[in-house]
């Protein structure tokens, strides 16, 4: 498969364009692609572009060929509502939830959040958690880039991102869950140690049920990632 690049603008077939500067040195001297060697270029929101590289002292081009959309995107919108946790255990969520086809990630801070971030630090981690998921897509083929943002607080997230099934994952619940022909649904999921049972209830008040994930306590790293697997096996394209 040839190798994928993001670069944000309008790709017109036949067309020449400039790479900007990741892309460029990422193919020339990361990947160390030759003159005339094909790629693939995504605009993050749902089209790519074949094209063939050429490379130049001070520039790398990108001739054009055909722009198509991308087939490489589930039927089933999916919002995975994060608690936040480590940068290490964040960075594989989201790098692991985009490959499951992730619509949109939310991180939010919940009651047992050990890491905390002040203004400073969130901007930089927020650009942090883009560029996963940007380098995600590029990895498996994505051409629509997942929406990433910062909620301030969990009764805030769990409001404004509401689908047509919402759940939030506790090991104490008494049932998994079973979406039937869904076309949308959030997942809510607590950092280490899970949600505290005044989280749960208020996400049960505002219309999330409790669901359960097999007779294992599964760690936050892995419980939202086998929520996205399992709805893709069940109204997703897993099936």
């Amino acid at each position: 498969m040839a190798p994928r690049f993001y670069v944000d603008c309008d790709f017109q077939p036949d067309s020449t364009l400039v790479l900007p500067e990741k892309p460029a040195h990422h193919a020339s001297r990361v990947l160390r692609m030759r003159e005339g060697d094909s790629a693939v270029l995504f605009d993050g929101r749902g089209n790519e572009a074949q094209c063939i590289l050429h490379f130049f002292s001070d520039r790398t081009e990108a001739n054009i060929l055909s722009v198509a959309p991308s087939h490489t995107e589930s039927p089933l919108k999916t919002v995975l509502i994060q608690a936040l946790v480590s940068q290490e255990k964040l960075d594989w969520i989201l790098e692991k939830a985009t490959e499951l086809g992730v619509s949109k990630l939310v991180i939010v801070p919940a009651e047992r959040s050990v890491t905390k971030l002040d203004a400073k630090r969130l901007e930089k981690r927020l650009s942090q958690w883009k560029n996963t998921v940007q380098s995600a897509c590029e990895q498996c083929a994505r051409s629509l880039i997942p929406s990433v943002q910062y909620c301030e607080q969990l009764q805030t997230a769990l409001i404004e991102n509401k689908s047509e099934r919402n759940l939030v994952l506790a090991p104490a619940a008494q049932k998994s869950f079973y979406l039937g022909n869904s076309q949308s649904v959030t997942f809510a999921v607590g950092p280490e140690g899970g949600f505290s049972a005044q989280e749960i209830e208020l996400a049960n008040t505002l219309g999330y049920e409790s669901a359960l994930l097999g007779p294992r306590v599964l760690r936050t790293e892995t419980a939202g990632l086998a929520a996205l697997a399992v709805a893709q096996s069940q109204c997703g394209d897993f099936r």
